[in-house]
């Protein structure tokens, strides 16, 4: 661990950042634990993948023929973030915890995946507005 403050975060707070700010919010969580336990290799490929993995899905959302439940996608890729988190982390945040350490808040989990969500929700519909020409 860098340091005695350090924060890690668990596989069900990387899913509820999945659910609310999609996949690079919790990408962006999972990175906070690499860094914690000191591979930010790591920590900058997971973030990489989110930022695909977001704009796989918004591409995809347009071949999502109609009537296609529209929880069925968010509830898919938050589940599998979160086995994925419990397979890398979900042991290592476990002993971090029982030997002391701290998980991140549930509040700042939220409050920073609700961020993401808006950031991505400009990203996109300003990229939406540019290629229709509108301004």
């Amino acid at each position: 661990m860098e340091s005695a403050t350090q924060k890690l975060y668990s596989p069900q707070q990387i899913c509820l950042a999945s659910v609310i700010g999609g996949p690079l919010a919790a990408c962006w969580f999972f990175a906070r634990n690499y860094r914690g336990l000191g591979k930010p290799g790591s920590a900058t490929k997971c973030l990489v993948w989110g930022s695909v993995g977001t704009v796989a899905l918004f591409v995809a959302a347009f071949f999502v023929p109609k009537g296609f439940p529209h929880m069925v996608i968010p509830l898919g890729y938050s589940i599998g973030l979160r086995e994925v988190a419990k397979q890398i982390h979900g042991n290592t945040v476990t002993e971090y915890v029982a030997a002391g350490g701290r998980l991140g808040s549930w509040w700042a989990v939220a409050g920073i995946s609700f961020l993401f969500l808006i950031g991505i929700f400009v990203v996109f519909f300003g990229c939406f507005l540019s290629l229709t020409g509108q301004t």
